[in-house]
């Protein structure tokens, strides 16, 4: 199923019929007739962006800014300035970050996120080749559990990617752009390429393709398909959804307004914030969250007490391993046992993620040195930045991935004692 125009989106069609009517609310006009341009102008920016891009293969996703697009399209004329301020847009960490984060929702997607995150490392690194190939792996291996029926997504046709009520689903979107994803290329090709020609850089016949455009388009093929996934589950839920009132379509307009306002302030901290160093002698040192937090988690550690240390890891690890999670950080944490702990420092990177710098002395081992990640999120397991109401948690929680790669042997001794113990 795909759609000329966002406008023929049926949520769109819906809102445009509902808002129609509630114009003769009394005292009611007035917001209608805003909420009607806000509409038509999403619309319009989605339908400008397929007209500019669609045939260069860019897909408009959820987690696009709309007035973010507006604004690329409003600036440029031609395609190619328009990709590369589209490729700007998504090669910021803030931005990625938070684009990544929202993946973590989706189950067979959260499995796969320490393989997004390594392709994260790449992208920023410069090794495109790389973050491409793994990107590539993580879309198949995501379709293909996704569905009952285990199909990857190399084997899906452009009309199987067509997406119900979703702007992915327009006719110049995933299912346009899935045509050069499964494309045959049996020849060798040595010229470099733009597009995400999957089955030809997999199977090794594309040789050059290691460049940020093909990257970048990885990244948006990535964020699409994760848009198709969401769209599937929301037509199966369909037919049971019952008519809304027209008071209740106010109301969700309101409530999607609001929030709309509110993540684009969200946005606008994190983009603007401003790296820092927080060391022990610094003022604000103590007094950060994530050191009482880190703290915390170090003590429990050393004590081995697993439940403490599972009600500090973020809610996608809580959600994964439920009820088990104690058993689960008990089987990964039993090999390293703690003695003491310094926390070195802060690097403060980001508005809502930062990297905690700490010394650490095993039974038997000499002290090593870990990179905790920390992420604050919000109830929904969405990263925010202060003044959100929101709680700082661990992210990389295992000691085999948060060690130091100097600790290669402490590591091993770790992993084996652990194996020993589940054996």
């Amino acid at each position: 199923m795909t759609y000329e125009s966002a406008h023929d989106l049926p949520s769109f069609v819906q809102l445009r019929q509902q808002l129609a009517l509630c114009r003769v609310l009394p005292r009611k006009g007035r917001d209608v007739k805003e909420m009607q341009r806000q509409v038509r102008e999403i619309a319009d920016t989605v339908d400008r962006f397929y007209i500019l891009l669609g045939g260069r293969n860019w897909v408009f996703h959820d987690m696009m800014s709309v007035q973010a697009v507006a604004a690329i399209l409003d600036s440029v004329q031609d395609a190619e300035r328009a990709e590369a301020m589209l490729i700007e847009y998504h090669n910021d960490h803030n931005r990625l970050f938070f684009m990544v984060n929202s993946l973590r929702k989706l189950p067979a997607m959260r499995k796969r996120s320490g393989l997004i995150d390594k392709a994260k490392e790449d992208y920023f690194a410069g090794r495109y080749y790389s973050c491409v190939l793994v990107l590539l792996a993580v879309m198949d291996g995501f379709v293909n559990e996704f569905e009952i029926v285990r199909r990857g997504l190399h084997t899906r046709q452009p009309e199987e990617m067509g997406a119900w009520d979703s702007v992915v689903g327009h006719h110049m979107g995933l299912a346009n752009a899935h045509k050069t994803f499964t494309k045959g290329r049996s020849a060798t090709n040595e010229k470099p390429v733009y597009e995400l020609y999957r089955n030809g850089i997999v199977h090794g016949s594309i040789l050059d393709f290691d460049n940020i455009i093909v990257a970048t388009k990885a990244w948006n093929r990535l964020f699409a398909v994760a848009d198709w996934a969401r769209a599937r589950e929301r037509e199966k839920l369909q037919a049971q959804v019952t008519p809304p009132t027209w008071s209740s379509v106010l109301k969700d307009l309101a409530s999607v307004a609001a929030r709309s306002a509110e993540q684009a302030k969200i946005d606008r901290v994190a983009t603007q914030w401003n790296p820092r160093l927080l060391l022990p002698a610094d003022p604000d040192f103590a007094a950060h969250p994530v050191t009482e937090r880190a703290h915390r988690l170090l003590t429990f550690w050393a004590r081995r007490n697993y439940g403490g240390i599972s009600q500090l890891v973020t809610r996608a690890v809580r959600a994964k391993h439920a009820n088990a999670a104690p058993l689960r950080i008990r089987h990964s944490y039993e090999g390293f046992a703690l003695t003491s702990f310094e926390i070195l420092r802060i690097e403060h990177g980001m508005a809502a993620a930062l990297t905690l710098r700490v010394a650490l002395r095993f039974a038997g081992h000499d002290p090593a040195e870990a990179e905790l990640r920390w992420i604050r999120e919000d109830e929904t397991g969405s990263p925010v930045p202060d003044p959100w109401e929101g709680e700082w948690l661990l992210c990389n929680w295992e000691p085999t991935t948060f060690l130091a790669s100097q600790n290669q042997r402490l590591r091993a001794s770790g992993t084996s004692a652990v194996r020993k113990r589940s054996e």
